[in-house]
C-alpha cells in the first residue's frame, strides 16, 4: 500500500448487478455443505486465467490469505469499491476490507466486510479513515487481522479478533503501535515464531523504511525497539515465513498504483534472525546504503504490471504460490483505478523464491493449484470413506470454526486410528488439523501405518511437543521430540502436516500453514507402509480435514538469463574521437570526450516538460534483438540529494523515453529503469543495486503480439554477474534510437567508458 491508495477504486454503491451483493457489516458464514462459485467458463478443467477474482470483484487489492478450520481458503483486502460499476458511490457504501472464499484458490465467494459503519474501530473517525491491508493470523484458536488506519497523514497499525474467519470481527480498541512520521505505519505483517515470540513487519516509503519490531505475548503493543529492515524509501508490504532455518522477508518496491508506469516489483531477502540484516542472494543487505533485494516477481511484458503486495499460501500437493495486485495495462477503462489479485506459481530454488521460475506474473492459461485431496475428507458428510484401527471409536463431531469433525472415543493409551480407506503410494503430502479436547493424552498425525502393531506417528501431546514414534510390533522403538513453546494451546486447532518424498517424511507443526512452523522434524518413512489418517490416545484427540495428496514436484531449474550474444563491433564506441560521427544530440550538446572516456556533468534538467529540457546523446540502434551495454563510473555514493541520474537511455521523443540510470534518493542509492519523465523516483522500476562504478544493460525485442518495443535492464557491480530486472515497453512504431542520459540534477559528474551492442 502507498501514498495514493486512498484514490483507488475507493467508492461504491451497495450492489452489482445480480452477481454481488454487499453488506457492509460482518457477516458470519459458516459454509457448512456449501458449493463453491461456479467456474469461469473461459478457464478450461484444471485451469485458471488471471485475475482470479473476475466472478465477484474487479478490484481486490492487497490480499491476505489463509485456509480456514473449515477448510475454505479466505482472501482479505484493502477497503475498495470491488466493481468497476460500484465506484463513485457514497462512502458508507464501499467496501471495508471485504472478505471472500473459495474452496479451489480460483473460484470465489464474497462473504462480507470486516467492519462498516456499525462495527468499526471507534478510537478512530470512521468516514475521515482508511482501512487498508489486513494481514490475517490464526492464534491458539482465534483470527488476528491486523491492518491499516490511514487519512489524514495519521497513519498506524490496528488489531481486529474473531472466532471464525468471515467474523464478526471487533477491534481490540486501541491501535498497536503509537501514531509516529519516520515511518508510514501502513502494511502490516505478523510472525509468530517458534519460540512464541510475534514480531510486527510494517512501513513504507519513507526514510524509516520497513521496521520491525516484537510484540507482546497478546500481539497487541511493542514489546521492544523496532529495527529497520529495508532501506528508506524503498519497499513496503512486509511478508516473512521461515524455510530451511532461514526468515524471508518478502517485500515490494515503487510504483504500487502507478497503471502507466507502475512497476512495484516483488524482492526477498533473508536472515537467520526475525530481526535481520537480511541479505540477498548476491549478499547485499535490504537495509544497506546501497540495498539490495533479490527479484521475485517483476513486470514480464505481458498485459499484466505493478503486481505487488504479495501474500502466500499452500495447496494440498504442497505447491506454494503467491498472491499480489495489479493493473491489466490494456484495459479500456482504466480510470476508476481499480487493482485485482493475480495469483502464479512460487518456486523455490537454489534457496530463494521466484515466480514460475523466474518467467514473472502469467497472462494466458495456467494449471491451477490442487485443491482436492486424493483421499481425505472435512468430515462435513460424516466419516465414509475412513476406516477405524486400534481401541477406541471415532465419531462425528461439531465445532463452531471447523464444522463438523472426526472425534475419538473411549479407547486406552494405544493409538486408535482413522485411516484413509485408499491412499495414494509413494510421495505424498499428508495433513490433519487437530486438537485435544482436554489435558491429557495426545492426537496426531498418521504418517504410515503397516497395521495396528506396525506404524508411525507424528503426535501433539498434552506436554507441548510434537513427538513422532516408530512402532513396530507393538514396541516403540524410536521417538523424536521437539519441544513447542509453553503458550501453544494444544487444545485449539493446529496443523500438523509432513511431505513424504524419496521415503523420508518432513514433518512441521503451525497454525494454519502460513509459512511459520512451531516445529520440524525429519524422519525416514517405510516404502511399503500406507499412508495417512489421524491417530488420538484415551480418546482425548479431534481431526478435521484430513487428507493425503500426491506430493506436487517442484520446479528445480530457473528460466536462464536472456542471451546477450556477440558483440556487434560496428557499433562499439570507446570514445577514443572527439567527433562522435555516429552520435547526434536531441538538445543543445553537453559534456565532452576526455581521456578515453565521455565526461558528462548532471544536468538541472529532465525530460518532463516542466522546466530545462534534459539533451539526450542518441545513435540508431542495431534493428531487432540486440542488447546495448554501458560501462559507467558515478560516484552517488556522496552525491547531494538532487536525484541526479545518468545511464543508457531509449528515446523516440521526450514523451517517449525511458533511461537506465542510478540515482540517490534520501540516504539510500538504486539502479531504477526510468518510465516516467520526470525526475520523481516514485513510480520507477528498481532493478539492482547500484555502486560507483556500474555496467548497465538494456535488452530490446518487438513483441509479435503488440508490436511494442520492450526493454528488459540488468544491471553488474563488476562487468560479470548481471542482475535482470522487468521489462517495460515503448510503443509500436519506428525504432528508438538508444543514448546516454547525464540529467536530473547538478552536483555529480558521469564518466561513461563504452557502450556497446550485443546481438
Amino acid at each position: 500500500m502507498a501514498r495514493s491508495k486512498m484514490i483507488t477504486g475507493t467508492r461504491a454503491p451497495r450492489e452489482r448487478a445480480g452477481r454481488l451483493v454487499a453488506t457492509v457489516v460482518a457477516v458470519c458464514v459458516t459454509g457448512f455443505g456449501v458449493p463453491p462459485a461456479a467456474a469461469d467458463p473461459a478457464d478450461r478443467p484444471g485451469t485458471y486465467t488471471n485475475h482470479i477474482m473476475d466472478d465477484i470483484a474487479d478490484a481486490y487489492s492487497d490480499p491476505s490469505i489463509i485456509r480456514g478450520k473449515d477448510g475454505y481458503w479466505y482472501a482479505y483486502a484493502t477497503q475498495t469499491s470491488m466493481t468497476r460499476e460500484n465506484a463513485g458511490g457514497p462512502w458508507e457504501s464501499q467496501h471495508f476490507m471485504p472478505i471472500s472464499r473459495s474452496s479451489d484458490l480460483v473460484n470465489w465467494t464474497y462473504v462480507g466486510d470486516v467492519f462498516g459503519p456499525d462495527n468499526h474501530a471507534r478510537w478512530r473517525d470512521f468516514e475521515s479513515t482508511y482501512y487498508w491491508a489486513p494481514d490475517i493470523r490464526y492464534i491458539n484458536g482465534r483470527y488476528y487481522l491486523y491492518y491499516s488506519v490511514a487519512g489524514n497523514d495519521d497513519n498506524t497499525i490496528a488489531l481486529a479478533t474473531a472466532d471464525h474467519p468471515a467474523g464478526p470481527w471487533k477491534d481490540i480498541g486501541r491501535p498497536v503501535l503509537p501514531y509516529g512520521k519516520e515511518v508510514n505505519q501502513i502494511d502490516p505483517a505478523v510472525f509468530v515464531d517458534s519460540d512464541g515470540e510475534k514480531y510486527l513487519y510494517y512501513g513504507s516509503f519513507r526514510d524509516g523504511g520497513i521496521q520491525a519490531v516484537r510484540l507482546n505475548t497478546a500481539g497487541t503493543a511493542p514489546a521492544g525497539d523496532p529495527v529497520q529492515v529495508v532501506g528508506a524509501r524503498r519497499g513496503e508490504a512486509a511478508y516473512v515465513t521461515k524455510r530451511d532455518g532461514w526468515y524471508y522477508l518478502f517485500y515490494s518496491g515503487l510504483g504500487c498504483c502507478a497503471r502507466d508506469k507502475g512497476a512495484y516489483p516483488v524482492y526477498a531477502g533473508r536472515s537467520k534472525s526475525p530481526t535481520g540484516p537480511f541479505v540477498d542472494a548476491e549478499g547485499v543487505g535490504l537495509a544497506d546504503r546501497h540495498p539490495g533485494g533479490t527479484i521475485v516477481n517483476s513486470p514480464n511484458g505481458n498485459k499484466w504490471v505493478a503486481t505487488g503486495h504479495s501474500a502466500n499460501v499452500v495447496d494440498k500437493s504442497g505447491q506454494e504460490w503467491i498472491l499480489t495486485n495489479g493493473f491489466d495495462r490494456f484495459e479500456k477503462n482504466p480510470g476508476w483505478g481499480g487493482r485485482p489479485t493475480v495469483m502464479d506459481r512460487l518456486d523455490w530454488i537454489d534457496g530463494w523464491p521466484t515466480v514460475r521460475a523466474g518467467a514473472w506474473t502469467s497472462e494466458g492459461a495456467q494449471a491451477a493449484p490442487v485443491a482436492r485431496w486424493d483421499a481425505g475428507s472435512d468430515f462435513e458428510a460424516g466419516l465414509g470413506g475412513f476406516r477405524t484401527l486400534g481401541t477406541g471409536v471415532w465419531k462425528k463431531g461439531t465445532d463452531s470454526d471447523s464444522g463438523r469433525c472426526a472425534r475419538a472415543t473411549g479407547g486406552g493409551s494405544a493409538p486408535q486410528m482413522l485411516l484413509p480407506s485408499r491412499a495414494p503410494k509413494g510421495d505424498v503430502r499428508l495433513e490433519a488439523d487437530l486438537r485435544l479436547r482436554d489435558d491429557r493424552g495426545r492426537v496426531g498425525l498418521v504418517l504410515a501405518a503397516k497395521g495396528a502393531f506396525d506404524h508411525l506417528i507424528a503426535w501433539m501431546g498434552s506436554d507441548r511437543a510434537l513427538t513422532v514414534e516408530s512402532t513396530r510390533g507393538g514396541t516403540v522403538r524410536k521417538t523424536w521430540t521437539e519441544r513447542l513453546h509453553s503458550g501453544v494451546d494444544v487444545r485449539t486447532w493446529h496443523s500438523l502436516n509432513a511431505e513424504i518424498r524419496d521415503g523420508r517424511a518432513r514433518v512441521e507443526i503451525s497454525s494454519a500453514m502460513l509459512g511459520m512452523p512451531l516445529a520440524e522434524i525429519e524422519v525416514d518413512v517405510p516404502d511399503a507402509w500406507h499412508r495417512g489418517g489421524a491417530a488420538s490416545s484415551h480418546g482425548s484427540g479431534e481431526a478435521d480435514n484430513v487428507g493425503v495428496t500426491r506430493l506436487h514436484t517442484p520446479v528445480t531449474r530457473k528460466k536462464p538469463d536472456p542471451k546477450v550474444g556477440k558483440e556487434l563491433k560496428s557499433y562499439r564506441e570507446d570514445f577514443a574521437d572527439e567527433a562522435l560521427d555516429d552520435w547526434e544530440w536531441f538538445g543543445p550538446s553537453d559534456g565532452e570526450v576526455a581521456d578515453g572516456k565521455y565526461v558528462w556533468p548532471t544536468q538541472d534538467a529532465d525530460f518532463s516538460g516542466k522546466g530545462t529540457m534534459a539533451s539526450a546523446l542518441l545513435r540508431k540502434a542495431p534493428k531487432g534483438t540486440y542488447t546495448v551495454e554501458a560501462k559507467l563510473n558515478f560516484p552517488i555514493t556522496d552525491a547531494p540529494d538532487g536525484r541526479s541520474q545518468a545511464g543508457i537511455t531509449a528515446f523516440r521523443s521526450p514523451e517517449e523515453s525511458i533511461h537506465l540510470a542510478p540515482t540517490r534518493t534520501g540516504p539510500t542509492r538504486q539502479v531504477f529503469l526510468w518510465i516516467g519523465r520526470d525526475r520523481d523516483s516514485w513510480p520507477e522500476m528498481q532493478i539492482g543495486p547500484s555502486a560507483d562504478t556500474m555496467w548497465l544493460r538494456m535488452r530490446h525485442t518487438v513483441s509479435p503480439k503488440t508490436g511494442e518495443h520492450m526493454y528488459q535492464a540488468a544491471t553488474s557491480r563488476d562487468g560479470r554477474t548481471y542482475i535482470w530486472g522487468g521489462v517495460w515497453h515503448l510503443p509500436a512504431g519506428d525504432d528508438p534510437r538508444i543514448g546516454l542520459v547525464s540529467l536530473a540534477g547538478e552536483g555529480v559528474t558521469a564518466e561513461f567508458d563504452h557502450v556497446r551492442f550485443y546481438r
